[in-house]
């Protein structure tokens, strides 16, 4: 029953944050151009004013337990109003500082970082740069499949072709036969390769989404954290909102950095071979000087590990982080489901 509760008060508070308009329901995200947008600026106000009262409220109520301890000398009781000062002291300060903090987030250049991004200005937040590095790296990953389905329909067609007499008088050879083998295995080439475009979108999605729930999650979450029976669920908010902004970009940036320039190369590679591979399947082209297959093996290999491995590495690390910032703000968040799932 209580989880019930809690969740339907969690439901009513995010409803809060939204707007509706056109009958969706729209939330505005925390940077816009490069700055703290101005609808995250009014939404945090109109929790600013409640969550500081919260804070307050209970320093107020803990300083008068704290009086009260000295008074009746009960070292327990003043141990925990002092405990209760300290972290609504702590809340008071968070609330105070959340606009600084994610106007830092927003105007974050990574290039000051030593962090190439290629772009300059408004654009090289951490979501937008981490964002566009998903994109390159989902652009490079269709063109590939895209070359690998011309591929494969010429390797079949080619193992069909048959020579003999008119009419089929006589024997009938396939001297191609063998790259439908080949076809086969560019089949399979090319259902790993959707299935990579396919999580580097999803990642793409998710980096969208999380920049809209951090302007939920962050301040119901420092809201909470003002109080002592919610302390730590708002820092379990405050935790995964922070994970997911700002750290999650963070290792997309820098791990899709590492990986991006090698694929891109190589599909550059195996393009030219393609394109100089003439019209015959039986070129020398294909297998000898610059190989295509050689190249096409790289190239999945290359994108298996970006798009597949890449990825659960970056969330077992973020999992890690929210673990451990939860504990340091409210309590540890039990992600062993997650951990499990990934």
């Amino acid at each position: 029953m209580k989880k019930i509760i809690i969740g339907l008060l969690l439901i009513s508070l995010m409803l809060c944050g939204c707007t509706v308009t056109g009958g969706q329901m729209t939330v505005t995200p925390a940077c816009s151009s490069g700055a703290v947008s101005p609808g995250f600026e009014t939404y945090w106000m109109n929790w600013q004013g409640l969550s500081f009262l919260a804070a307050s409220t209970v320093f107020l109520l803990a300083a008068f337990v704290y009086t009260l301890g000295h008074v009746l000398i009960h070292q327990k009781v003043i141990m925990w109003a002092k405990q209760q000062m300290e972290e609504a002291i702590l809340a008071m300060a968070i609330t105070l500082f959340v606009i600084g903090f994610v106007s830092f987030l927003c105007t974050l250049d990574l290039n000051t970082l030593g962090i190439d991004t290629g772009c300059t200005g408004a654009n090289c937040n951490l979501v937008n740069v981490a964002f566009g590095r998903l994109s390159s790296f989902y652009t490079v990953i269709m063109r590939g499949f895209a070359t690998v389905l011309m591929l494969n329909s010429f390797m079949s067609n080619a193992a069909t072709m048959t020579v003999g007499k008119a009419f089929g008088v006589g024997p009938v050879f396939t001297p191609l036969a063998v790259f439908g083998d080949v076809s086969q295995s560019l089949t399979a080439a090319i259902i790993v390769l959707m299935t990579s475009a396919i999580m580097v979108l999803t990642q793409m999605i998710l980096l969208k989404m999380t920049e809209s729930l951090f302007v939920i999650l962050f301040p119901i979450g420092v809201l909470l954290r003002s109080f002592g029976a919610t302390r730590g669920f708002g820092g379990g908010l405050i935790a995964l909102s922070i994970g997911f902004f700002f750290f999650y970009p963070l290792l997309a940036v820098l791990f899709y950095g590492a990986v991006l320039g090698d694929v891109e190369l190589t599909y550059s590679g195996m393009a030219s071979s393609f394109e100089n591979a003439g019209l015959s399947p039986a070129s020398t082209e294909w297998v000898t000087g610059n190989p295509i297959l050689e190249l096409l093996a790289g190239f999945v290999g290359k994108t298996i590990v970006g798009a597949i491995f890449m990825p659960l590495v970056m969330f077992m690390i973020l999992v890690s982080f929210v673990k451990g910032l939860s504990y340091a703000l409210g309590e540890e968040v039990d992600v062993s489901n997650l951990t499990r799932l990934i």
